[in-house]
């Protein structure tokens, strides 16, 4: 007597691979590119603050420039990056930089990105209260 279930475990093993496997596959490509994008922003908002707070001078503008060069030296593409600044360079103050980085939902080499969310990386910095300009 012959079996009716011909090919039956082909079938399971291509499905199996369409609905399990390749969504594994996916996040696993895209995992380093959310953990490089993290790290980008936080050094962006880092050296940004502490370039305001050292340099004093055009608080906006030098927190955007040093944030943007960071994230450029990261590979983070310029659109992809927005910055925010708070507060002045006025002695005792506190400037606050945030730095909001599009983070990939799906990232798959070769292919690009597609949708996605924006990681925001702030930091606080205290003029110091002493510093001659």
């Amino acid at each position: 007597m012959r079996s009716t279930d011909e090919g039956f475990v082909v079938s399971e093993w291509v499905l199996s691979v369409a609905v399990l496997l390749l969504p594994v596959v996916v996040l696993v490509a895209t995992l380093p590119h959310w953990a490089e994008r993290r790290h980008a922003a936080t050094v962006a908002a880092r050296e940004a603050a502490s370039a305001v707070v050292r340099d004093g001078v055009g608080v906006p503008a030098r927190a955007e420039e040093v944030a943007r060069s960071v994230a450029r030296n990261h590979g983070i593409d310029p659109g992809d990056v927005t910055i925010d600044v708070a507060g002045g360079g006025a002695r005792g103050g506190i400037v606050t930089v945030s730095v909001h980085v599009r983070m990939p939902a799906v990232a798959v080499p070769g292919l690009g990105a597609i949708a996605g969310w924006t990681y925001t990386a702030t930091q606080h910095r205290r003029v110091d209260d002493y510093a001659s300009r």
